[in-house]
This record gives C-alpha cells, structure tokens and sequence, in this order.
C-alpha cells in the first residue's frame, strides 16, 4: 500500500505531539507522565516511565525495555509498524484514507534537537569507584536473597562490583535535581560485544537491612526506583549485557534479564552467564563471536508472557545463525529463575526436615 505522506514527514508533525496521539488510541493520560509508574503495557508495578525525550514519545519500562512513540503504538496495539504508522497518521489527519478521523491539535514546529553529551567520563568514574563483592553489603544482599554467595566469592566479578556510597539524585517538582542521599549499590558494567561499557545498571540497597532500598520523593511521597540504568548515549544500551563470566573454551553461554536471575540461573546450571536486564533488551541481544550454544532464561512473566517471546525472538534470530538453543523457562506462573531456585532449595529443606 502506497501511504499518501512519507516517513519523515510524518514523524516530524508528531513530534511534540505524542501526548495527544497516545491519549487517542486509549492510553490513559495518567500514563503520559515523566514519573515512575506501572506500566501500561505489561502492567509491571513502578516500573514505567514515559520522558518523551525531544517530544519523541519516548518511554522506558525496566521489563518492556525502550523505544519512541511509534514503538509504544506497536506495543499496545499489538501491531507491526506500518499499521501503527498509518494509525498515527489517521490521528494527525494525514492518511486520506476512508476511516475514522480524530481531532487533530495544531501541529508545532519542533525545535532542533541538541546533540547529546556522551556520559563515558561519567560512568567511568562511578565504576572507578567501585569494590569487589567480596564482604560487601552486595554480598550480603545477594545471600538473603537466597543465593550461595560462595558460588559467588569464588570468582572476581569483573562486571559486577559494589559502590559503597552512590548519590542518588531526583528531580523536585520544578525539575531541579535534588540529592536523596549516599547508598550502598550493587553496580553492573554493561558492555557491548566488544567489551566496551556503554552504561551502568544499578540497584540500590538499605542502609541496615540487606534488601532493595526503599525511597519516597519527599514531595510527593510517590515510591522510587531503587533500579536505575544510566547509558553512554540514546541507544547505546541495545543489545548489551552485563556479564558474570567471560565466555570459555565450550561456547556455551546462558542469558537471561535480571541481574539477580542472572546469579541464580548461573547456581542452578552452572554457565557462563550475561544478564541481559530486561525483556526487549534480551530479544535484542547481540550474540558474541565464539557461541555456539545458548541457553535462554525465561521469565515466566503472566498475564502477558513477554518473558518467552523474548526468549522466543532471541532463539529464533540465534538459530538462524547456527546456534544450538534452549529455552527454559520456571514452570509456575509469576516465576523467574530466582523464584524457582528459591522453591528448589525450600523443597530441599523441608525433605530432609520430613524424610521418608
């Protein structure tokens, strides 16, 4: 079908106007909003938040992963992009199609974008600053979430490490930055196929308690994240992880998304594991040289199951390439291989508590 606009037209008159092209097809305004929130698309709890960064409808969700306006159509509607193009189209009032017209605001002209500052200095020197895990508060943290931290010392994580007191920074409600604090974070070096890091995921921890940290903004009292990921540069993340092993001489490499997954999944199959940190990040995978099989980790997310059709994606693009995949996903529904190692060793427990 031969559209009656073209691409870059289209994407120039809905820029700045992405907050009207959403609120059309149904998503709830309160969605549209630059704060942590759940996410419409997959329903996740405190894990969304729409920045529409240069008025481009830009969005991010710690399961979903990233992506502009044209991806959020996609992802709600369930649709491929030419549909979701002539539906924001239809919205602005340029397909001519017979269908449907919605109201159209008038368009503003968007400004130039500047060009964005690359924040390798940045996260070098938060890395720099980092420790091992050895007798670390991550440590700590790791144990009660239920993972053999020998299995852990055993190894120098090159990519995992431990900063002992992270600023964390919002913003008040005027958009001025504010500092919250010093805290304890578990910090992970994402790296690309090259080794080279192109950001930081953080996940911040208690002070006295070994847990996740819990933050309020102290103006709104709205819940924090206590996961953050800071990146080099719009889209330098895609397709990087985080890796706990380098690759060894079998070629055999196992993924999954979340960091602590990445730990129990490594105890429970005993490979060289990467976390690739969230869903659409695990579907973008870049496969390095030298794998020759992969095991793909699956959350067992419900009631969407976007877990496995990541997983899905990844193996269907790897076996393409002549790897040798599987997939393997915790039976239960709501599990993730943290879950599921937890249920193993709690059966464990009551065996040997109860024998037979």
């Amino acid at each position: 079908m031969k559209y009656p606009y073209e691409f870059a037209d289209l994407k120039h008159a809905a820029c700045g106007n992405w907050q009207h092209i959403l609120s059309c097809i149904g998503i709830p305004s309160g969605c549209l909003k630059d704060k942590h929130q759940p996410c419409p698309i997959c329903g996740g709890k405190d894990r969304f938040r729409f920045d529409n960064k240069q008025g481009f409808g830009t969005y991010y969700c710690n399961q979903c992963g990233s992506g502009d306006g044209f991806a959020f159509v996609m992802a709600w509607q369930q649709c491929d992009f030419p549909t979701a193009a002539q539906t924001v189209a239809r919205i602005l009032g340029m397909d001519t199609s017979p269908q449907t017209h919605h109201h159209t605001r008038p368009t503003p002209t968007p400004s130039t974008p500047e060009p964005e500052t690359d924040q390798l200095p940045k996260l070098q020197r938060i890395w720099h600053e980092t420790q091992s895990l050895s007798g670390s508060q991550t440590l700590a943290y790791l144990a009660a979430r239920g993972l053999d931290t020998s299995a852990i010392t055993d190894t120098e994580f090159t990519h995992v490490r431990h900063h002992a007191a992270l600023p964390y920074w919002t913003q008040d409600n005027n958009g001025k930055p504010i500092k919250l604090g010093e805290f304890g974070a578990m910090i992970g070096a994402i790296v690309d196929t090259n080794g080279e890091l192109q950001g930081l995921h953080t996940t911040y921890l208690h002070p006295n308690q070994p847990r996740k940290l819990a933050i309020v903004h102290p103006e709104t009292g709205e819940p924090l994240p206590n996961k953050k990921m800071q990146r080099r540069y719009s889209g330098s993340l895609k397709g990087c992880a985080v890796p706990l092993d380098p690759l060894d001489k079998t070629g055999c490499l196992l993924v999954c998304e979340g960091m602590e997954t990445a730990f129990a999944a490594r105890e429970l199959f005993a490979l060289p594991t990467w976390a690739c940190l969230n869903a659409g990040n695990l579907a973008a995978f870049h496969l390095p040289d030298g794998v020759n099989s992969l095991l793909i980790v699956a959350d067992h997310d419900t009631p969407r199951p976007i877990g496995f059709q990541a997983a899905h994606d990844l193996a269907t693009r790897a076996l393409k390439q002549g790897l040798k995949v599987q997939i393997w996903q915790p039976e239960t529904q709501g599990f993730d291989g943290l879950d599921e190692l937890n249920r193993i060793k709690q059966n464990q427990t009551l065996s040997q508590e109860n024998p037979s």
